[in-house]
Protein backbone atom coordinates (compact mmCIF):
# COMPACT_ATOMS: atom_id res chain seq x y z
CA UNK A 1 0.00 0.00 0.00
CA UNK A 2 3.01 2.24 0.44
CA UNK A 3 4.05 5.00 2.74
CA UNK A 4 0.65 6.92 3.77
CA UNK A 5 1.08 10.66 3.56
CA UNK A 6 0.51 13.15 5.96
CA UNK A 7 -3.25 14.23 6.32
CA UNK A 8 -5.95 15.05 8.99
CA UNK A 9 -6.69 11.52 9.69
CA UNK A 10 -6.91 10.65 13.29
CA UNK A 11 -6.10 6.71 12.85
CA UNK A 12 -2.75 5.43 11.57
CA UNK A 13 -5.67 4.08 8.44
CA UNK A 14 -4.84 7.14 6.37
CA UNK A 15 -6.26 8.47 2.81
CA UNK A 16 -4.85 5.56 0.56
CA UNK A 17 -7.37 3.26 2.72
CA UNK A 18 -10.17 5.57 2.13
CA UNK A 19 -9.24 5.45 -1.51
CA UNK A 20 -8.35 1.91 -1.77
CA UNK A 21 -12.42 0.93 0.02
CA UNK A 22 -13.88 3.21 -2.30
CA UNK A 23 -11.97 1.82 -5.92
CA UNK A 24 -12.96 -1.97 -4.65
CA UNK A 25 -16.07 -1.36 -4.04
CA UNK A 26 -17.09 0.35 -6.86
CA UNK A 27 -17.91 3.94 -5.55
CA UNK A 28 -18.73 6.94 -8.42
CA UNK A 29 -20.79 9.81 -8.86
CA UNK A 30 -24.00 8.28 -8.42
CA UNK A 31 -23.25 6.70 -5.19
CA UNK A 32 -24.32 7.03 -1.88
CA UNK A 33 -21.41 6.38 0.97
CA UNK A 34 -21.67 6.68 5.11
CA UNK A 35 -18.90 7.85 7.23
CA UNK A 36 -19.49 6.46 10.80
CA UNK A 37 -17.86 8.02 13.35
CA UNK A 38 -16.39 10.56 10.70
CA UNK A 39 -13.97 12.60 12.78
CA UNK A 40 -12.32 15.60 11.20
CA UNK A 41 -14.11 14.56 7.49
CA UNK A 42 -10.67 13.84 5.89
CA UNK A 43 -12.27 10.87 4.74
CA UNK A 44 -15.80 12.37 4.07
CA UNK A 45 -13.59 14.64 1.79
CA UNK A 46 -11.08 12.47 0.26
CA UNK A 47 -14.00 10.49 -1.14
CA UNK A 48 -16.17 13.73 -2.41
CA UNK A 49 -13.12 14.68 -3.97
CA UNK A 50 -12.16 12.00 -6.09
CA UNK A 51 -15.08 10.55 -6.75
CA UNK A 52 -17.96 13.01 -6.59
CA UNK A 53 -20.24 10.71 -5.17
CA UNK A 54 -22.86 11.49 -2.21
CA UNK A 55 -21.84 11.36 1.71
CA UNK A 56 -23.32 11.44 4.82
CA UNK A 57 -21.20 11.84 7.34
CA UNK A 58 -21.61 11.45 11.09
CA UNK A 59 -19.83 11.98 14.15
CA UNK A 60 -20.93 12.21 17.88
CA UNK A 61 -18.67 15.31 18.17
CA UNK A 62 -19.75 19.07 17.76
CA UNK A 63 -16.44 19.90 17.45
CA UNK A 64 -15.55 17.43 14.99
CA UNK A 65 -18.35 18.24 12.47
CA UNK A 66 -18.01 21.99 12.75
CA UNK A 67 -13.51 21.27 11.60
CA UNK A 68 -15.38 18.80 9.02
CA UNK A 69 -18.15 21.34 7.49
CA UNK A 70 -15.20 24.44 7.52
CA UNK A 71 -13.07 21.59 5.71
CA UNK A 72 -15.35 20.48 3.10
CA UNK A 73 -16.24 23.81 2.31
CA UNK A 74 -12.30 24.85 1.90
CA UNK A 75 -12.07 21.85 -0.49
CA UNK A 76 -14.88 22.96 -1.93
CA UNK A 77 -17.49 19.77 -1.41
CA UNK A 78 -19.70 20.98 0.79
CA UNK A 79 -22.64 20.20 -1.18
CA UNK A 80 -21.73 16.65 -1.75
CA UNK A 81 -21.48 15.98 1.55
CA UNK A 82 -24.03 15.76 4.60
CA UNK A 83 -22.31 16.06 8.27
CA UNK A 84 -24.33 15.88 11.01
CA UNK A 85 -23.58 15.73 15.10
CA UNK A 86 -25.24 12.44 15.72
CA UNK A 87 -24.80 8.87 18.03
CA UNK A 88 -24.03 6.09 15.85
CA UNK A 89 -25.84 3.74 18.01
CA UNK A 90 -28.97 6.08 18.26
CA UNK A 91 -29.05 6.65 13.98
CA UNK A 92 -31.15 4.70 11.62
CA UNK A 93 -30.47 4.71 8.03
CA UNK A 94 -32.13 1.36 7.40
CA UNK A 95 -34.39 3.03 5.22
CA UNK A 96 -32.13 4.79 2.99
CA UNK A 97 -29.20 2.21 2.75
CA UNK A 98 -25.69 2.78 1.45
CA UNK A 99 -23.49 0.94 -1.62
CA UNK A 100 -20.68 1.98 1.08
CA UNK A 101 -20.35 1.97 4.79
CA UNK A 102 -17.28 3.30 6.26
CA UNK A 103 -15.95 2.50 9.90
CA UNK A 104 -12.37 4.53 10.13
CA UNK A 105 -10.32 5.29 13.30
CA UNK A 106 -11.26 2.48 15.86
CA UNK A 107 -14.71 3.61 15.86
CA UNK A 108 -16.17 -0.08 16.04
CA UNK A 109 -14.32 -0.09 19.49
CA UNK A 110 -15.73 2.72 21.02
CA UNK A 111 -19.08 1.79 20.03
CA UNK A 112 -18.89 -1.66 20.49
CA UNK A 113 -17.54 -4.05 17.60
CA UNK A 114 -20.27 -6.74 17.67
CA UNK A 115 -23.14 -3.91 17.52
CA UNK A 116 -21.11 -1.04 14.80
CA UNK A 117 -20.59 -4.22 12.93
CA UNK A 118 -24.46 -5.23 12.92
CA UNK A 119 -25.45 -1.90 12.15
CA UNK A 120 -23.31 -0.94 9.38
CA UNK A 121 -24.58 -4.54 7.75
CA UNK A 122 -28.63 -2.92 7.99
CA UNK A 123 -27.51 0.16 6.47
CA UNK A 124 -25.94 -1.36 3.45
CA UNK A 125 -28.07 -2.19 0.14
CA UNK A 126 -27.81 -6.01 -1.20
CA UNK A 127 -24.20 -7.26 -1.67
CA UNK A 128 -23.10 -3.54 -0.01
CA UNK A 129 -19.43 -2.85 0.91
CA UNK A 130 -17.91 -2.06 4.38
CA UNK A 131 -14.47 -0.44 4.96
CA UNK A 132 -13.14 -0.30 8.90
CA UNK A 133 -9.74 -0.16 10.66
CA UNK A 134 -9.34 -0.69 14.18
CA UNK A 135 -6.65 -1.64 16.60
CA UNK A 136 -5.95 -5.02 17.26
CA UNK A 137 -3.42 -6.96 19.24
CA UNK A 138 -0.75 -9.28 17.76
CA UNK A 139 1.05 -10.87 20.29
CA UNK A 140 0.13 -12.50 23.63
CA UNK A 141 3.20 -11.46 25.73
CA UNK A 142 2.59 -7.73 24.94
CA UNK A 143 4.09 -5.93 27.71
CA UNK A 144 1.56 -4.52 30.34
CA UNK A 145 2.69 -0.74 29.69
CA UNK A 146 1.66 -0.67 26.24
CA UNK A 147 -1.92 -2.53 27.06
CA UNK A 148 -2.38 0.56 29.29
CA UNK A 149 -1.67 3.09 27.26
CA UNK A 150 -4.12 1.00 24.54
CA UNK A 151 -6.94 1.21 27.34
CA UNK A 152 -6.97 -2.53 26.86
CA UNK A 153 -8.51 -3.01 29.67
CA UNK A 154 -11.82 -0.96 28.89
CA UNK A 155 -11.68 -2.27 24.96
CA UNK A 156 -10.35 -6.02 24.72
CA UNK A 157 -8.97 -5.46 21.52
CA UNK A 158 -9.41 -8.47 18.95
CA UNK A 159 -6.68 -10.44 16.93
CA UNK A 160 -7.11 -10.80 13.09
CA UNK A 161 -8.55 -14.24 13.52
CA UNK A 162 -11.69 -13.24 16.27
CA UNK A 163 -12.38 -10.11 14.40
CA UNK A 164 -12.37 -11.98 10.88
CA UNK A 165 -14.77 -14.41 12.86
CA UNK A 166 -16.79 -11.36 13.70
CA UNK A 167 -17.23 -10.09 10.31
CA UNK A 168 -17.96 -13.47 8.77
CA UNK A 169 -20.84 -13.68 11.56
CA UNK A 170 -22.43 -10.93 10.33
CA UNK A 171 -22.70 -11.72 6.91
CA UNK A 172 -19.96 -10.26 5.28
CA UNK A 173 -16.80 -12.04 3.15
CA UNK A 174 -13.87 -10.29 3.38
CA UNK A 175 -12.03 -8.95 0.26
CA UNK A 176 -9.21 -7.68 1.92
CA UNK A 177 -7.28 -7.14 5.06
CA UNK A 178 -4.02 -5.96 6.32
CA UNK A 179 -2.14 -4.55 9.00
CA UNK A 180 -1.28 -0.78 8.37
CA UNK A 181 2.39 -0.24 7.85
CA UNK A 182 4.68 1.31 9.90
CA UNK A 183 4.56 4.71 8.07
CA UNK A 184 0.96 5.15 9.27
CA UNK A 185 1.96 4.95 12.57
CA UNK A 186 4.18 7.82 11.96
CA UNK A 187 1.93 10.12 9.84
CA UNK A 188 -0.86 9.69 12.69
CA UNK A 189 1.68 10.23 15.43
CA UNK A 190 3.26 13.62 13.46
CA UNK A 191 -0.49 14.88 13.21
CA UNK A 192 -1.09 14.10 17.09
CA UNK A 193 1.84 15.75 18.01
CA UNK A 194 0.66 19.02 15.61
CA UNK A 195 -2.53 19.50 17.35
CA UNK A 196 -0.91 19.40 20.84
CA UNK A 197 -0.10 22.43 20.37
CA UNK A 198 -3.56 23.46 19.89
CA UNK A 199 -4.80 27.00 22.47
CA UNK A 200 -8.51 25.81 22.64
CA UNK A 201 -10.85 22.77 21.68
CA UNK A 202 -10.15 19.14 22.70
CA UNK A 203 -6.48 19.10 22.60
CA UNK A 204 -6.04 22.16 24.53
CA UNK A 205 -6.85 20.09 27.76
CA UNK A 206 -3.65 19.44 29.57
CA UNK A 207 -4.55 15.87 30.17
CA UNK A 208 -5.28 15.08 27.24
CA UNK A 209 -1.92 16.61 26.42
CA UNK A 210 -0.66 14.68 28.88
CA UNK A 211 -2.16 11.96 27.43
CA UNK A 212 -1.11 11.70 24.38
CA UNK A 213 2.50 12.39 25.08
CA UNK A 214 2.34 9.45 27.21
CA UNK A 215 1.49 7.15 24.66
CA UNK A 216 3.75 8.48 21.93
CA UNK A 217 6.40 7.99 24.29
CA UNK A 218 5.49 4.33 24.87
CA UNK A 219 4.97 3.73 21.33
CA UNK A 220 8.09 4.58 20.33
CA UNK A 221 10.26 3.40 23.19
CA UNK A 222 8.50 0.28 23.82
CA UNK A 223 8.17 -0.17 20.03
CA UNK A 224 4.39 -1.11 20.77
CA UNK A 225 3.85 -1.91 16.74
CA UNK A 226 5.49 -5.24 17.53
CA UNK A 227 2.89 -5.88 20.08
CA UNK A 228 -0.27 -3.81 18.91
CA UNK A 229 -1.27 -3.57 14.93
CA UNK A 230 -4.04 -1.36 13.04
CA UNK A 231 -5.80 -3.23 10.61
CA UNK A 232 -7.71 -2.22 7.27
CA UNK A 233 -10.35 -4.01 5.73
CA UNK A 234 -12.76 -4.37 3.01
CA UNK A 235 -16.02 -6.26 3.58
CA UNK A 236 -19.16 -7.21 1.07
CA UNK A 237 -22.37 -8.39 2.36
CA UNK A 238 -23.30 -11.91 1.20
CA UNK A 239 -26.65 -10.65 0.27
Amino acid sequence: MGSLSISRYTSPAGRECTLAAARLSGVNPSSTVLDMGCGYGEGACTLASEFRCKISAIDISDENIAFAQKMAVERHVSHLINFKVMDILKADYSTTPFELVLAEGGVLSFVGREKGIDTARSWLVPRGWFAFSDLIRLSENTPSEVLTIFEHASYRYETEKSYRQLISDAGFDVHFMSLVPPGGWDNYYAHMARRLDDKEGFFSDKRIKLAFHREIDVFYRLEAFRYIGYIFCIARARK
